[in-house]
């Protein structure tokens, strides 16, 4: 076999070759300008979009909301106070009654019969004492001329004092006939609303004992509820604070909210605090008093106060889902100014599942991390998104 090497085909080699070359490097700047671009542009998207809240000092109010329940502020239990058989009813069950309105009759007879012997006796009596009265004088006039004894003069003088007790006496039982006899007719005690008639005529009461029906007023009204001690202690230290600043109390708002989940169109006012705390519960009992002129709430209702405890004024307010919370060392992510995260040590001043404030740690106007802050690291590059935060604008609720 001849192998034939030329000087031209070794030309032509290198010349191929060379052109090889160029056409790779012309393809690599090609495809490295094109990796250029996407490498900025993958530069550009590790920025991770979060949802921010900006900090704006605003006045935060804080509410409670305490289970309740509708008391009438005078209940009377209506009872008679004679036995006797029960002839009459004068009300309709549910209605409105007045302050003297007659409401039920017991038969009278046996008491206007036990009058009239009180009467007869006292009559009796009276002519007793009345003959009494004149043998006393006659005697004392023959004792004065001698005429009879002392032993004579004091046997009158005893008979005088003995009938003018029991004449005494006998007034006295007339006067205890005639006040049975009146109870023999029973009146509302005040007015307010009358509830079932738990006795019908025909029925033989006992005096005391028979509960005929019960009234209770019904404008205004109380509203007992219990407040845990912890609260207690936070509005009284309020108090106090104002106290020493000089500033006026505070008026602490009491709204009402029905079974039916709608507020009480009426506003209350404080009526009292009890004697002490619950300790099987920890609580306060506290009255309000809410007026009644609808005649809406009644004796045994269940209901729920909100009370405005307290007002921070100025405060920088943050959703409580932003904190962290690690043993007891609580901070806040915020975005700085080249888009990059910061951890700040925060204290919090209150909090409630909705909102917390912040005494130190963050300013007006800083972005806070609101959600997922859990996956967030410090130094992280992220491209904030400003949202609204309707719970941390509008006050919250003390936890339960």
């Amino acid at each position: 076999m001849n192998f034939k090497f030329s000087i031209n085909d070794g030309v032509k080699s290198i010349h191929c070759r060379l052109a090889v070359l160029v056409c790779t490097l012309a393809t690599l700047v090609f495809f490295s300008g094109c990796f250029g671009d996407d490498s900025d542009k993958t530069s550009q998207k590790q920025a991770v979009p979060v949802k921010v809240y900006k900090v704006a000092q605003q006045d935060f109010p804080v509410r409670g909301e305490y289970v309740a329940q509708i008391q009438a502020e005078k209940t009377v239990e209506i009872r008679s106070r004679v036995d006797g058989y029960l002839t009459e009813r004068n009300f309709t069950e549910g209605d409105i009654v007045d302050e003297g309105k007659l409401l039920f009759k017991i038969d009278p007879r046996p008491y206007e019969e036990a009058l009239n012997q009180a009467k007869a006796e006292l009559a009796q009596q009276l002519a007793s004492r009345s003959k009494a009265n004149t043998d006393y004088k006659r005697f004392k006039t023959l004792f004065d001329q001698g005429a009879v004894s002392r032993e004579e003069l004091d046997t009158k003088t005893t008979n005088k004092q003995v009938l003018d007790a029991q004449v005494n006496n006998a007034k006295a039982a007339v006067k205890n006939a005639s006040l049975n006899l009146d109870f023999t007719k029973i009146y509302s005690p005040m007015k307010g609303l009358i509830g079932k008639t738990q006795v019908n005529p025909g029925t033989l009461v006992t005096k005391e004992s028979t509960v005929l029906a019960t009234v209770s007023a019904v404008d205004p009204v109380y509203v007992n509820f219990n407040i845990p001690e912890k609260e207690y202690l936070f509005t009284v230290r309020d108090m106090d604070e104002r106290a020493k600043e000089g500033l006026p109390k505070r008026t602490h708002t009491l709204q009402m909210i029905l079974a039916d989940g709608n507020y009480y169109n009426c506003n209350g006012t404080f009526g009292m605090a009890d004697r002490a705390v619950d300790s099987s519960t920890g609580t306060l009992g506290l009255r309000a008093i809410f007026s009644n002129p609808d005649k809406l709430l009644r004796d045994g209702q269940y209901a729920k106060v909100v009370i405005l405890l307290k007002v921070f004024e100025k405060a920088l307010v943050v959703p409580a889902r932003a904190v962290l919370d690690i043993q007891g060392h609580k901070s806040v992510l915020t975005v700085a100014a080249n888009g990059t995260v910061e951890e700040n040590p925060v204290t919090i001043e209150f909090s409630n599942d909705q909102s917390a404030i912040v005494g130190k740690g963050i300013a007006d106007g800083d972005l806070v991390i609101a959600d997922g802050v859990n996956k967030i690291r410090p130094g992280t590059l992220v491209a904030p998104e400003v949202v609204a935060d309707g719970v941390a604008d509008a006050g919250g609720m003390v936890s339960e």
